[in-house]
Parts: structure tokens; sequence; C-alpha cells
């Protein structure tokens, strides 16, 4: 939403001010006077990239993430763990690199200063939004569970810069009675409209909404208006040709460098990671069962491919419901996946093309059949290579295992739906940093 995107550049701009100005204070209380221009430049290029890393480090913790501004205690626990890494991090770069900077007590003042500074900045703003933000009156109209729940999620969360003062519920609403609805609440003051334009009761009196849309009242789709509330896709609420035609065609560019990226990475990850991969097998072998474990799993276009990974379970189960009862992760197992080692050797799989580091992750071929039967739209997400992490493992944990789970499944494909319709770099770096964030709490199950 766009305050959203206000609020997160208005953060974004007063940290990075706030870290430059604290690096100001730590030179003149270093040394109590105002110092040459020279001596400014010799210490500020230096801290440059201390800036960039703090604000990814930031991102990375969540802090620019609208359901974590308004809670207090998750604020300021990010704030510090935030800090903290930060604090590391710069240790680290001026400590074992040979820079320039005399003294780097520099850097122990500066931390201590950013700290508080932008402790209280988040704080301030915090405190702003919940005292002086005007929630908007507005009306909601359309039928359905996921109207409901963003009724509920916009009605009891005040960090919204809107409140809907009245509900139309469409399956229970006459002839007209939308457009009667509408003038009925712009006459009472409401200036926002959200309205599902897929319902057939809409649709019909949408003509004769037409002229309040040049005196200044907002008429919102209820669709996109729920995707940015909730980042996923209302599955209920999107037709086939609608979903189609949103669904980004393919893009040269952006394939090309995606594909390039993962090549690079995949490669050198690859080797890295063999020491690794070899004395995990090791520890492996002397129990019972192979090292490895390969699996069949859905790829591009609905082909079929083999995945692999170290085996965490007494044994391979091959995804059988039966031998799944019988079977448990291991002591050593427990360990490879809290630490990812575990999927290491899904890198051969990027290197071949068969996965990228982002997308849908990729399903068993049983599995799948029983969604495709049950779940409207489950094969759109065949449309691009599936991914080591993706936009549903990194908003819902509670992900299915094992046997086939429709409802879960339907909340993961609406993310899954999400991705595909916005994927772009930008969106691939948000996964990429906070899969980092989940890689370094050792969340993984």
């Amino acid at each position: 939403m766009a305050f959203s995107r206000r609020e997160t550049a208005i953060l974004l701009i007063g940290d990075f001010l706030l870290l430059f100005l604290s690096l100001l204070a730590a030179l003149l209380l270093r040394n109590l006077e105002i110092p040459e221009l020279r001596y400014w430049l010799i210490n500020i290029l230096p801290f440059i990239p201390i800036f960039v890393i703090s604000l990814v480090v930031f991102y990375t913790a969540g802090l620019y993430e609208k359901q974590t501004r308004p809670i207090r205690r998750v604020m300021s626990m990010r704030i510090f763990g935030a800090q903290l890494a930060n604090i590391v991090i710069a240790a680290l770069i001026f400590f074992a690199l040979p820079l320039t900077i005399a003294p780097k007590t520099i850097l122990v003042l500066y931390l201590v200063i950013s700290v508080v500074a932008v402790s209280l900045w988040r704080f301030y703003r915090m405190n702003r939004e919940r005292t002086t933000t005007a929630r908007a009156s507005a009306l909601l109209i359309g039928a359905g569970r996921a109207v409901a729940e963003l009724l509920e999620e916009v009605t009891e969360n005040d960090l919204y810069r809107i409140r809907f003062t009245s509900y139309l519920d469409t399956a229970r609403a006459g002839d007209h009675e939308v457009a009667d609805a509408v003038y009925k609440a712009v006459a009472g003051g409401v200036r926002t409209i959200v309205l599902d334009t897929r319902d057939p009761r809409v649709t019909r009196d949408l003509p004769r909404l037409y002229p309040l849309m040049t005196k200044g009242t907002t008429f919102i789709d209820f669709v996109s208006f729920y995707e940015d509330i909730f980042n996923r896709v209302p599955l209920d609420h999107v037709g086939i040709e609608r979903l189609l035609e949103s669904l980004p065609r393919r893009r040269s560019l952006y394939d090309l460098v995606k594909r390039g990226t993962d090549l690079a990475l995949a490669l050198a990850g690859f080797l890295l990671a063999i020491p690794l991969i070899v004395l995990a097998a090791l520890v492996l072998s002397l129990t019972d069962g192979s090292a490895f474990i390969r699996h069949e799993r859905i790829g591009r276009g609905g082909g079929h491919f083999r995945v692999y990974k170290l085996r965490t379970m007494l044994f391979d189960d091959h995804g059988d419901p039966e031998l799944q009862k019988k079977n448990r992760v291991t002591l050593f197992g427990r360990l490879l996946r809290k630490t990812r080692i575990d999927e290491l050797p899904q890198l051969w799989n990027v290197l071949k093309g068969e996965l990228s580091f982002i997308g849908p992750r990729p399903e068993l071929p049983k599995i799948a059949e029983v969604y495709e039967r049950e779940i409207p739209f489950y094969h759109l997400r065949h449309l691009i290579a599936p991914g080591l992490s993706g936009w549903a493992q990194i908003h819902d944990y509670n992900v299915p295992r094992g046997a086939a789970d429709i409802e879960k499944t339907r909340r993961k494909l609406s993310f899954d739906l999400y991705y595909l319709k916005r994927r772009s770099f930008g969106l691939d770096l948000a996964i990429t940093l906070k899969t980092l964030r989940a890689l370094l709490s050792l969340s993984g199950t």
C-alpha cells in the first residue's frame, strides 16, 4: 500500500541520516573541536560500507516490515539484535582490515551513539504512528472468507491508515444495493471504497459509480488491497482469465540475470560445500542407510527431476505415508536440518538448471497430482523453475510436510501465485535476505 511504502521510505532515510550524524558526532567528541575537511573525508569514506551493511541488517531483521513496526516489544528486540550484528560486522571490518582511520575508538563512539539514536528514532516514529495518524473511513464491499479476513485485519489493527466504518456483504445484497450503499457512504463523508470487482453484483452497478470517480472518491480493487495487506493472493477471488493476465510474460533480461546469478552462486557454493558434504556423508555412512536420498520432484513445465539431499531420518521413506509413520528424524539429522546442511547437495540441481535459488518449493509428483485435482490454479506454480527458498517459506512456516494437506497447500499456493505475479530483482533480494535471517536463527525443521 502507498502509505506503507511511504512510511518505509521515511524510516529508511531517517536511519541513514542518523547513522551518518552518529559518525559526525563521534568525530566531534573524539577531537572536541571541528576537524578540517580532509579529516572528515578520511574517516567518513571507510564508514560508507558500514552504513549500507547496517541498512541491509535492519531489513533482514524485519525493521521495515509493517507487522513489526507497531509492536514495541518486538521492535526493541529486533533493534538490539540488529545493532549487535552491526557491531560485530563493523568490528571485523575495522579491526581485521588495514583501514587508515585513526584511532579506531571512533568506531566505539559511533556504535554507542548510533544504537541510542536509531532506537529513539524508531520509538518516536512508532508513537507518532499511534497518536497522530488519522485513519480515513472506508467502505468494504464483497463476500467470502477472504473479505471477512480483510475486514477483521483492518478493523483490529490500527497501523493501517484506513478503517472500515461500513461493510456490505454482497451475498445478501439485492439489486442495485451496491451502488446505493456507495452513494450513502459518500454522503456520510467516506472517500475510500474497497470493492471486489469480480463480484457480479458489483460489476452490474459499476456504471452508476463512474460519476463518483471524478468527484474525489477513491475506488480500490479488493484483490490488490488484499495482496498489499497479506502479501498473498486471495484464491477465491481471482478468475483464471484475470490471473493469467496478471502473470508476467517471460522477461529475457530478468531471466538471464537470474540464471547467471544462480550459476555463479551455485558453483561457488558447491565448491565451498564439498568438504562439509563429504564430512556429513562420512558420519551418515556409519549408521544404517545411505548418506544421500534422491526424490522425484515436479519442475518447470510439470516435468520430473531428481533432487538430492543428505539423509536426516532413519531411512528413506520415499514419501510413502505408511513408512512415514515409522520414520523419525535422527539426532544428527536434526542438526543437519537446523543448519540446512542437508540441502547443500541441491546446489547440483541449481547448476543443472532444475532448481533456482528463489522460487516455489518443488513438490512430490504423487502429492502434486492430488493438489492439481483439488486446488484451482495449482498447476500455475509450475510456470517457473522451483527454488530452494520462496515467498511462501519466508511468510508461512507451517507448510505441509509428508502427506497431502489441502488447506495448508491452498495457503502456500496463495503466496506462490503472489510471487509469480510480482517476481522481480527486488522481491528476490527480499526473499534472499529473509532466508539468511532464518538460516542465522537456525530455524530449520
